[in-house]
């Protein structure tokens, strides 16, 4: 199964590179990246760099801005196995996450997850609870690992949630 990793957002220069956005928050899957599929077809990465939130990236044949601008708001694929292979022990992928029914420490139904948002400083999760939806931050000590899955802090999230 393929997932998306990056968004191109534009050309970079006038020698087919690409700039692209993250999809992921696994960032360490960037690190020895050798080839990506966009729509069906597999690139070799030539190079690739992390500068100012963006990546840029140069594709084995893009060799001009017109082969470059071809891939204008194209997603960059890999298989899900490899992005699992590089999330540490507190990542999720998104596809885990949206879904996910959340319990808390006492084993009592909190909701269920709609959607992740990000604003900048965490993500945000789009909760249903108890009738109406919520946001909550990201934390560590609202939301704890527990096996491949979270289990709320109730007291905790309670502060958090608006």
């Amino acid at each position: 199964m393929l997932l998306p990793i990056a968004k191109i957002v534009k050309p970079q220069g006038i020698k087919g590179e690409v700039k692209a956005m993250p999809l992921t928050n696994v960032l360490a899957v960037f690190d020895n990246l050798k080839e990506v599929s966009i729509e069906g077809k597999d690139y070799e990465i030539m190079r690739i760099s992390f500068r100012q939130g963006f990546l840029y990236i140069t594709l084995k044949g893009i060799n001009t801005r017109n082969e470059a601008e071809a891939l204008r708001n194209k997603q960059l694929k890999i298989e899900k196995e490899l992005l699992e292979e590089k999330k540490d022990d507190y990542e999720f992928l998104l596809d885990d996450l949206i879904g996910m029914v959340l319990y808390d420490t006492n084993g009592e139904l909190v909701g269920q997850i709609l959607d992740v948002e990000n604003y900048g400083a965490t993500d945000n999760f789009i909760i249903e609870s108890e009738g109406r939806t919520v946001q909550a931050p990201f934390l560590k000590d609202v939301f704890l690992k527990q096996g491949d899955t979270l289990v709320v802090d109730r007291e905790k999230f309670e502060e958090v949630k608006v």
